[in-house]
C-alpha cells in the first residue's frame, strides 16, 4: 500500500459512502415528496398507482438502512486513514461528531418511517400496497400513533442540515485549508 492509499479510504468505504449519500439526498429533498405525490395519485387514480413513488421511498429507506450496517461493519474492519496532521482538535470532534449524527440518522429515519407507517395507513389506507423493491409488502410496525412521523419528520429536517453543513465542511478543507480531506474520500 502507498503512503496516499494509507491516507485515503478504501474502495468498498467510498462505494457505500457515495451510494448512501445519493441516496440520502434524493430522500431528505424528495421524499416527502415521493409520499405526497402517492397520496395525491390515490386519489385520483385509485389504489394501484398510489402506492408506486411511495414504495420507491420505502425502497430506498431500506436500501439505507441496509448500506448503513454494511458501512459501520466495514469500517470496524478497515479503519478510516488519520484526520490530516493540520487540522484543529475541534474540527476532529465536530467530524466525529458529525459522522455518529450521520449513522443514527442513517439508521434512525427508516427505523422511525417504518413506525410512522400504521398511523400513515390509517390516515391513507390507499397506501396499503406499499412494497420494498416491489417483492413484499411492508412489515407491519407497531403503533405509536403520531410520534413515529414526529420523529421522523424532525430527523428528516436534521438530516438535511447536517448534509449542508457536512458539504460545506468538504469545501472549506478542500478550497480554504487545502489539505487532504476531500481526496480522502475522492476516487481518484
Amino acid at each position: 500500500m502507498t503512503d496516499t492509499n494509507l491516507q485515503k479510504y478504501d474502495g468498498v468505504a467510498m462505494l457505500l459512502h457515495w451510494v448512501t449519500a445519493v441516496l440520502m439526498i434524493v430522500m431528505i429533498f424528495f421524499g416527502e415528496d415521493l409520499m405526497g405525490e402517492g397520496e395525491e395519485a390515490g386519489e385520483a387514480a385509485g389504489a394501484a398507482v398510489s402506492t408506486f413513488l411511495p414504495s420507491i421511498h420505502v425502497s430506498i429507506g431500506v436500501t439505507i438502512l441496509v448500506l448503513t450496517v454494511l458501512r459501520l461493519l466495514w469500517r470496524v474492519m478497515n479503519p478510516p486513514p488519520p484526520y490530516p496532521a493540520t487540522m484543529k482538535p475541534w474540527e476532529v470532534t465536530v467530524s466525529k461528531v458529525t459522522h455518529l449524527l450521520f449513522y443514527v440518522l442513517m439508521i434512525g429515519l427508516p427505523l422511525t418511517g417504518w413506525l410512522a407507517f400504521p398511523e400513515f395507513l390509517r390516515e391513507t389506507p390507499a397506501m396499503s400496497g406499499v412494497t420494498v423493491f416491489g417483492l413484499f409488502p411492508l412489515p407491519v410496525a407497531p403503533a405509536f400513533g403520531e410520534f413515529g412521523g414526529e420523529v421522523h419528520e424532525i430527523g428528516s429536517n436534521a438530516a438535511m442540515v447536517l448534509v449542508i453543513l457536512h458539504v460545506l465542511a468538504a469545501l472549506k478543507h478542500q478550497f480554504i485549508d487545502h489539505d487532504t480531506i476531500l481526496r480522502r474520500m475522492s476516487p481518484h
